[in-house]
C-alpha cells in the first residue's frame, strides 16, 4: 500500500511538471532564485492597498519556490506599531508561517497615477538605509519588495544587498528587477466575492 501511495505522489508531481522538492521548495540556497512572481490575487490586492493608503505599510509575503522562481501566493499584515508618510515600524514576520520576505510601499503623495509615466513611478522604487538594515537583520527573509505605484514594484534578493550597503542612502533596483504589470480585467464570475449590503 505504501508503494502505491508514493507512486501516486510521484505521478501527480510529475504531471504538474515539477518534483515535490520544487513545491514549497528549499529556500536555504536562495542564490539560485532568478525571478519573483506575484500571484494575480496578490498583485491585485497590493495595488489596491497602494492606491488607498498614503502612509507606509508593511506586509509579510508568503510563497513557495518553483524551480528558480519564487512565487508569492499570499501575504499577512503584521502588527503595525507606527505608520506615517515616510516610515513604518511593525512587528516581525514569523518565518514558520511560510514567510519568505517583506513588502512595503513608498507612497507618492498627491500624484495622479494615470497621468504619470512608469519611469516617474520608478524613482520611488528603492531601498532606503533603514530598509537595507532591516532586510539584513531579517536573516530568514529571502526577498524585499517595494511598491512605488499601484502596479509597479521592485525587488531585491538577499544577495543584492551586502552588509556594507547598510550605509548607502538609497539602493536602486538591480537590472531586470523593476516590474510594471498590467491591470487584470478578465475575471470569471466564480472568482469574485461580493460583500452583502445591510
Amino acid at each position: 500500500m505504501k508503494r502505491v501511495y508514493w507512486l501516486i505522489i510521484l505521478t501527480v508531481s510529475l504531471g504538474f511538471g515539477r518534483t515535490t522538492a520544487d513545491v514549497g521548495g528549499d529556500l536555504s540556497d536562495a542564490s539560485t532564485l532568478e525571478q519573483l512572481v506575484l500571484s494575480p490575487a496578490v498583485a491585485d490586492n497590493i495595488a489596491l492597498i497602494f492606491k488607498e493608503f498614503q502612509r507606509e505599510l508593511v506586509l509579510c509575503l508568503e510563497g513557495e519556490r518553483r524551480a528558480n522562481t519564487l512565487y508569492i501566493t499570499d501575504f499577512r499584515m503584521p502588527h503595525i506599531l507606527i505608520s506615517e508618510t515616510g516610515r513604518v515600524q511593525a512587528a516581525g514576520c514569523k518565518h514558520e508561517a511560510g514567510t519568505v520576505g517583506t513588502w512595503h510601499n513608498h507612497p507618492s503623495l498627491g500624484l495622479n497615477f494615470s497621468g504619470i509615466s512608469p519611469e516617474s513611478h520608478a524613482r520611488n522604487c528603492y531601498l532606503s538605509r533603514t530598509d537595507i538594515r532591516d532586510f539584513i537583520r531579517r536573516r530568514d527573509a529571502v526577498v524585499s519588495v517595494v511598491s512605488c505605484a499601484p502596479h509597479t514594484f521592485a525587488y531585491w534578493w538577499r544577495g543584492d544587498v551586502a552588509d556594507g550597503e547598510a550605509e548607502v542612502a538609497l539602493l536602486a533596483a538591480p537590472e531586470g528587477q523593476l516590474i510594471t504589470s498590467g491591470v487584470r480585467t478578465e475575471r470569471r464570475a466564480g472568482d469574485l466575492t461580493q460583500a452583502r449590503s445591510r
